[in-house]
Formats: C-alpha cells, sequence, structure tokens
C-alpha cells in the first residue's frame, strides 16, 4: 500500500485492499506459503485449459473469453482516491456465444485453490475465506464504475456478474459460489476501515512535526560537536552535475557509523533520527540489536529525550539535565513519540508451554472473531495507554487472544519499532514487519547497533538443519495418527535417506540432487494433504513445515556442486554447503548471506550500521553486500 497524506490518494493492489486488517492474521508468507501459490498456479492453469476447451468454436477462441484481464480503476470513498489495480483470472460470456450477435452477459470469475475438503456449506467458505470474496467484490464494482480497457458497448444491454470458483488443491474438487450484492456492500465497509486508518496515519504526520525532544546530553564530549551535521550532510542525496537535470540520484543512503565504547552512540544516533522523522525526511524508523539489553537502552534512551525529566542513559555518565536556556521537560510536556518494542514470540506466550499451533491453542484458535469486541485495540488507539510486555500479557490472556497478536495489530500506529536483527533479515521472521499495513521501507531509517554482528547472525538465519532422531519421532507420530498413507512414505523415504548419511564435508551431486527430489515431495504432501496439527503438537509439526524451508534453502542457493540453481523471484540467492556433521545430521549451512543483507539494506530509504568495529570497513561492506 502505497499513500499520500497531502494529496489523500492511495494506490494498492486489489488483493491487498481485500486483505487489509488490523486484528490477528495468518501469514501466507513463508516458503510454505510460495509452494502453495505456485499449487495455485497449477490449478489456475489446469481450469484455463478446461475452460478454452469449453468455449472454443471449431479451435478458435471467441474474443469475448479472456484470460488473467488486467483491471485498474479509482473508488472515492470520505475524501480520499482509492487507486486499484490487479488482474481477474477468467472474464467470460454468460453461456456459450452465439455465431452471431453480442455476449448476452459476462461473468468475472476469480480461482482460488484450498487444502480443505470440497464441498462444504457456502456460509463456511465465506467464514473462512471473506477476502475471497471482498476481492471478486472489488473487482466488479471497478467494472460496474467504468473499466477502461473494454468498450462500454461490451456490457450495454447485458448482465454482469461474478463467481468464486474453489478448488481442492489434493483431489482437484471444484465449488463454485456466486457473488450477491450483499458482497457488493462490504467493499465500502472495507473502504471505511482503510480510510480509519489512513486518518489516523495523517494524524501521526501532524505529530512528527509538532515532534518535540531534547539533546541526549548536557554536555557534549570530544568528538561529538560535529557528528549531528556530519550525519545531515551524509544523509543528503546526491545531485547530479547539472541542476536542471531530472536524473538526480534517488539511491538510497547507507552510512556505516564507528565510533568507541562509551563514545554516545545511541544517543547521538537517536537525536539524528528523531530530527529526521521531524522533518517529514522518514515515516519511521526501525532499530534493530542483537540483544535485548540494547533494546533496553534504546527505550531507556528514547523515553529521557522525549518525555520527562530523569537519570542518564544506561553506560553515559553525563547527566540528561537541560541547558541553561531550555526549560525542563515535564511528565506531560512535549509529544512522545510512538514507539514499540517487539519482543520474541516465544516471551509473549501466556501457555505453560510455548507452541503455536493455530488449532492447539486457545489463544490463537479463532482469535480474530473474537478480536473486535475483545476491546484489545487500545493497545493503538490511546496512546497513553501502557504496554509494556507484562501488560499485554495480562490483557490476551484477559481476552483468551494471544498478547503476540495484540503486538501484531499495534505496530503500523507506532513511529518507532525496536527488535531483533530477524524481524527484518530473517526469511521466517521479517513478516512481522513487512506486511504491516501501509509499511514503506522507502520511507523508513534503518539503524542497526551491533552491525558486525549482522553478517553472521543472518548467516545464521538462512541456516537449516535436519536429524534422522527428529524424522523418525516425526514418522513415529504420523503412524500413530494414522496419517494419510502418501505423506507416512515419504517420511519414511526421508528417514532412510538420513540414516544412509555419514559425516562428509560436502555432499555429492547426486545425493543432493535426490535430498532435492524428495524434499519437493515432501512438500507437496505437507501442503495438499489434510492432517490435524493440533493432535501431532507443536514439535513434530515444527518439523513438519521445516521441509518447506529446506527446500526453498536448495532451490535459492549456490552449494557449489550444483552448475545451475533455481532461484525464486521472491528471495536473492545465498551461497551455502550442504554437508553432514555426523551420522545422519544434514546441515544446510549458509556461509555468505552478503546479497541477502545488500538487497534488504537497499530497500530502505536510508539505513546506518554502526557498531565499535567496523574495521576493516571495505571487508564488512562487502560482507554485507555493498560496495
Amino acid at each position: 500500500m502505497h499513500f499520500s497524506l497531502e494529496s489523500r490518494t492511495v494506490a494498492l493492489s486489489v488483493g491487498e485492499f481485500a486483505g487489509f486488517s488490523l486484528g490477528p492474521q495468518e501469514s501466507s508468507g513463508g516458503p510454505q506459503g510460495l509452494w502453495r501459490a505456485q499449487l495455485g498456479q497449477q490449478w489456475h492453469n489446469e481450469l484455463r485449459a478446461r475452460t478454452e476447451k469449453e468455449f472454443a468454436v471449431e479451435g478458435v477462441l471467441p474474443p469475448e473469453v479472456q484470460f488473467e484481464v488486467p483491471i485498474e480503476g479509482k473508488l472515492i470513498h470520505r475524501g480520499w482516491t482509492f487507486e486499484l489495480q490487479g488482474r481477474i483470472d477468467q472474464l467470460l460470456p454468460a453461456g456459450r456465444p452465439e455465431p452471431s450477435g453480442p455476449a448476452r452477459g459476462r461473468i468475472l470469475r476469480e480461482i482460488k485453490s484450498v487444502l480443505r475438503p470440497l464441498p462444504v456449506e457456502e456460509s463456511v467458505l465465506r467464514n473462512d475465506y471473506p477476502a475471497y470474496f471482498l476481492q471478486l467484490s472489488a473487482y466488479i464494482l471497478l467494472f460496474k464504475t467504468g473499466y477502461p480497457s473494454l468498450p462500454a458497448s461490451s456490457f450495454q444491454g447485458s448482465s454482469l456478474r461474478a463467481e468464486l470458483v474453489f478448488v481442492e488443491a489434493g483431489a482437484g474438487l471444484i465449488q463454485t459460489i456466486a457473488l450477491t450484492p450483499f458482497d457488493e456492500a462490504l467493499v465500502f465497509h472495507q473502504l471505511d476501515a482503510i480510510v480509519e486508518f489512513l486518518n489516523h496515519r495523517l494524524r501521526a504526520t501532524q505529530r512528527r512535526r509538532d515532534l518535540h525532544f531534547r539533546p541526549p546530553f548536557a554536555r557534549l564530549r570530544e568528538g561529538q560537536e560535529t557528528i549531528q551535521a556530519d550525519l545531515a550532510a551524509a544523509f543528503t542525496p546526491p545531485q547530479t552535475p547539472d541542476p536542471g537535470s531530472q536524473t538526480q540520484d534517488n539511491r538510497p543512503q547507507i552510512l556505516l557509523f564507528e565510533a568507541p565504547t562509551g563514545y554516545g552512540k545511541t544517543g547521538c544516533v537517536l537525536e539524528f533520527a528523531l530530527g529526521q522523522l521531524k522533518s517529514g525526511r522518514f515515516a519511521r524508523l526501525i532499530w534493530l540489536t542483537g540483544k535485548s539489553t540494547g533494546q533496553i537502552q534504546v527505550m531507556h534512551t528514547l523515553r529521557q529525550m522525549t518525555v520527562g525529566v530523569g537519570s542518564s542513559a544506561l553506560g553515559v555518565k553525563d547527566s540528561l539535565q537541560p541547558p541553561p536556556n531550555q526549560e525542563p521537560l515535564t511528565h506531560n510536556s512535549g509529544t512522545p513519540v510512538p514507539v514499540w518494542q517487539v519482543r520474541n514470540k516465544a516471551e509473549h506466550c501466556v501457555n505453560h508451554t510455548f507452541h503455536c499451533v493455530r488449532d492447539g491453542c486457545d489463544y490463537l484458535r479463532d482469535c480474530a472473531e473474537r478480536w473486535p469486541g475483545s476491546g484489545l485495540s487500545r493497545f493503538y488507539l490511546d496512546e497513553n495507554q501502557p504496554h509494556e510486555l507484562p501488560d499485554l500479557k495480562v490483557a490476551g490472556k484477559a481476552a483468551q487472544i494471544c498478547p503476540y497478536e495484540i503486538t501484531r495489530a499495534a505496530l503500523p500506529f507506532n513511529d518507532v519499532w525496536i527488535g531483533d536483527f530477524n524481524y527484518v533479515f530473517a526469511p521466517d521472521n521479517r513478516g512481522l514487519f513487512f506486511e504491516q499495513p501501509g509499511f514503506d521501507p522507502t520511507e523508513t531509517l534503518l539503524v542497526i547497533d551491533e552491525a558486525h554482528n549482522l553478517p553472521s547472525r543472518v548467516a545464521g538465519a538462512y541456516s537449516h538443519r535436519a536429524t534422522e532422531s527428529e524424522a523418525r519421532m516425526l514418522l513415529a507420530e504420523l503412524d500413530h495418527l494414522q496419517a494419510p498413507a502418501a505423506l507416512v512414505l515419504a517420511v519414511e523415504e526421508w528417514v532412510r535417506l538420513l540414516a544412509s548419511l555419514g559425516p562428509t564435508e560436502c555432499l555429492d551431486p547426486i545425493t543432493e540432487a535426490e535430498v532435492q527430489d524428495l524434499l519437493e515431495r515432501l512438500v507437496k504432501q505437507t501442503a495438499t494433504l489434510p492432517l490435524d496439527y493440533a493432535t501431532l503438537g507443536p514439535i513434530h509439526s515444527e518439523t513438519l513445515w521445516g521441509f518447506a524451508a529446506l527446500l526453498d534453502w536448495l532451490m535459492n542457493t549456490e552449494t557449489g556442486v550444483r552448475t545451475q540453481a533455481k532461484p525464486s523471484s521472491e528471495k536473492p540467492r545465498i551461497k551455502g554447503l550442504l554437508w553432514v556433521a555426523r551420522n545422519g545430521q544434514l546441515e544446510f549451512t549458509c556461509v555468505d548471506a552478503a546479497a541477502a543483507i545488500g538487497e534488504t539494506l537497499r530497500a530502505f530509504g536510508g539505513a546506518l550500521l554502526m557498531s565499535a568495529t567496523l574495521q576493516p570497513s571495505a571487508e564488512f561492506a562487502e560482507s554485507c553486500g555493498l560496495q
């Protein structure tokens, strides 16, 4: 979603429009999400072939039969202009066309693959997949309000209707549901929800302009005299030689900031970053640290700079007293910047044992339905609502909703996000930030503390391990649950393969190809066959879901033994090693994540990597995929 608060315009895809939600939602990203998307594309192609066969006249398709039709248009609602674009799966005549004369009606058809058995009651599909109905309703509304790519005569005197075609991914069974006028009315409810969010961001913009903060230090130390001017100058975009040229260099600014321990880097960079927010250069600040103690220091310093008068920041001896010509800030004066410290998911958990199997957790099961009446929206609608981790756990337990979902829902309303490296760089965790409504990395300043740890941390996030013992325990549990035979047989082969592996520094090409072939089978079975994950339990479910991550690693990694790789369009290629540490223990090790790091850093409008030890800087920059 891209929006301009000045012109009150919003540009987004129809899919993003339909999927917009501020409460709990199940992420569709990650390796398993990519595999399901590929599976859905297979069924799109299969149903297209069937439709072509149905409507062809003497082997020729009439012009009324169209596939993957681009659609775009504008909807004006409550003072905002929504620019929507998408691609409808099929645009068909209503009934087999006659040799002469225009079609008497048109059908918009959208195809969605699902993993649940079909057919089921229509109400079940509407309840489980509301975004699918909303997406198609938006398409038909755009057609009715004037679709620019088709002549108006195409619809004169003809009816227009829409239908959703659900396909059971495993068996290929089909269930078709026609849209109703009620579905179209829901589009305006969705517009209201987005407008409410945009108006809040509009108020947030004004709040940043009015932001007041004090310098982090009452007395500057040696070396701090010019640091603010130096940072500002370094973040000024380079200009082209010709001032009248339209080819200004808009590449993101990526800086390395090295200063000794005790210099006060945290305070200096926070002062610079808050100034950037106030000036409107950036709309959000993301601050990453590898340790929770570092996050606490940032939170402590930030509070002292924006509200109240207290002791100095951790690790800084200088008192945070205001200069002689500055009045002390009382606790209620100034405009504190909304900030949210993101702790890891396990720390949020209120169960006796941490697990995130949605159907097996009372705090996750159906939490999206219970969210509107939970009162938990106060954590982002009320800026004075305390939101420390104990507050989230108490509120989540009372409302029977996972506290982590409170964090997920509140993030879009905060200007500063503080968390671990993984929330930006790890494939399995970055969705928490990147899938937030309205998040735009080009309008975000990224600060990475203790940056010398970044290459190794990211390489670790891209590394995996598969062991014979875990596979055997999974196989025993699947057999006990009488899981589908095809899945059990595939896991049996995986166990035998791992058991046959002995220690080696590099897997040979033939064995590596066998690993990839078997993982493809396992992921397909996992994505298409019904399975009770709640009964399977969190440990074995994690092993089963991990097959998708292992396959994704193989498809996106240069291992040195293959001449060709098949990188996903979603992720950069990394360099890795497939080896066996000990009998039955297969290591998927990332040895160089520079390409992944560099691509992520360049996605942001600005990035500042700071540490006391960045030398030699050229080698460090290279390890981060930078020149």
